[in-house]
């Protein structure tokens, strides 16, 4: 019996997904196992292995096609296997979906009740709907609860409408959010989403038209000919990353009232520190960085005020310290998070420091893995920086910018000069939990302990 390969679903969030890549082409033979495609996440490609062995076959959609969680994309098949019949209408990406025609009317009584999920049936009974008098999406498949919402939007079989019985437009979290960073309202957008719903890109498409309409006219005045448009080099879309990316640190400067305190700190011993580690460590390559994360992790056990979240009626302190590392991968920037950083050595943290910046860079993290930090550290004195400002990373309360380590002339209490190797630490903190004398204490508390690093033993 032919397998199905369908959409899967990485985030408790997720609703639909981009195809990226097929990694194994039509009439392939794969084992179970095997990565076949690599579909497109908010951060990172997954790569989907097969669920059979066998040829795959029936590939219903492409790259940069998105569909809804759960659709078959293609079929594994056993040798001499032939694809199942149509039910229906093949994959379709979501754009498309949403105007494919209403679903054919339910089956006459005399045929077996439709299978309904769970979540359909309570759906259908709290609006007082009898569950078998609406029809699936497929003939023969199960009735589920986007079924149901499209039968209460398509009283009349007619077009699909983007708003629930109550009145409400019916649109995903993250295209709210959008609608109200861009001023558009969602009452005026046809959603292109399975039954009707708006998604982010319905937003930015009207954004975007919204903007052409109220452009204003500039007055004709005397000017010289064009001399020709302007050479385009390139025009590259925009990946899902780097859209979440524009989404989210959009919103972290919009709603988060941020500021920076900057301490310059002495890294003298605390190189010799990691001198000393890397004669100890094998192939463990140490670094500053991993030292940086051990002395961040034993201020925040000291300032808990900073390993918090702020929320609309508290603010929450964490009990384990997870400090994420900004890594900059091809795509833009992911966050691989150290999980309790506080309960480790520096040359554990080192080891997970270099295997989590490999895989960021081969695109192999895997979502958990990104995620429940509690602290950033963002590091760009491999590039020579002197001093920089770096955004939060919501939900977290601060960030850390390490500059560049740099041999300066240091005037000592008794009037001498030194040259000493120094680092500009800058923490950027969210206002609305942590005051300046807070952000101060931090640093100074940082400062010992990679001034004076015996104190982290």
């Amino acid at each position: 019996m032919a397998k199905k390969v369908i959409m899967p679903k990485f985030g408790m969030d997720q609703e639909a997904g981009t195809v990226a890549a097929w990694l194994k082409n039509e009439g392939d033979t794969i084992q179970k196992g095997d990565p076949i495609l690599e579909v497109e996440t908010d951060k990172v490609n997954m790569e989907v292995e097969a669920n059979a062995d066998g040829i795959l076959a029936g590939i219903r959609v492409g790259p940069g096609d998105t569909v809804p969680i759960g659709e078959v994309i293609a079929y594994i098949l056993k040798p001499g296997e032939s694809l199942p019949p149509e039910k229906g209408a093949p994959a379709q990406p979501i754009a498309e979906a949403a105007t494919a025609q209403p679903a054919a009317p339910p089956p006459a009584k005399s045929t077996p009740p439709a299978k309904t999920t769970p979540v359909a049936e309570r759906v259908a009974r709290s609006h007082g709907i009898d569950v078998q008098t609406v029809a699936p999406a497929r003939a023969g498949e199960r009735i589920t609860r986007a079924d149901v919402e499209a039968r209460l939007t398509q009283p009349t079989g007619g077009q699909i409408l983007p708003v629930d019985t109550n009145g409400a437009v019916r649109a995903v979290p993250a295209a709210r959010r959008l609608a109200r960073e861009l001023g558009v309202d969602l009452a005026q957008i046809v959603g292109t989403g399975p039954a009707g719903r708006i998604q982010s890109q319905d937003v930015r498409r009207a954004a975007e038209a919204q903007a052409t309409a109220v452009a204003p006219v500039a007055a004709a005045e005397p000017m010289a000919a064009p001399s020709g448009e302007r050479a385009v080099r390139r025009r590259a879309p925009l990946t899902t990353m780097r859209r979440i990316i524009a989404e989210r640190l959009t919103a972290s400067v919009r709603d988060i009232p941020q500021f920076t305190v900057s301490m310059e700190v002495d890294v003298g011993r605390a190189l010799e520190m990691v001198a000393d580690l890397r004669g100890t460590s094998g192939e463990i390559k140490v670094t500053l960085t991993a030292f940086l994360v051990k002395a961040c992790a034993w201020t925040l056990g000291k300032n808990p005020g900073l390993n918090a979240s702020y929320g609309p009626d508290a603010i929450t302190e964490w009990a384990d310290i997870n400090i994420g590392l900004a890594v900059s991968v091809e795509q833009g920037l992911l966050v691989p998070v150290i999980r309790r950083a506080n309960a480790l050595g520096t040359i554990e943290i080192a080891a997970q420091i270099t295997d989590l910046g490999r895989r960021a860079r081969d695109g192999k993290l895997q979502p958990q893995e990104m995620q429940d930090g509690t602290f950033t550290i963002s590091n760009l004195g491999m590039f020579g920086v002197d001093h920089f400002t770096a955004i939060i990373n919501p939900p977290e309360a601060a960030i850390l910018a390490v500059s560049r380590t740099a041999k300066v002339p240091v005037v000592l209490d008794d009037d001498r000069i030194e040259i000493r190797q120094r680092i500009t630490l800058t923490l950027t903190a969210d206002h609305r939990l942590v005051d300046g004398a807070k952000a101060a204490q931090f640093l100074a508390d940082l400062k010992k302990a990679i001034e004076c690093p015996g104190v982290l033993l």
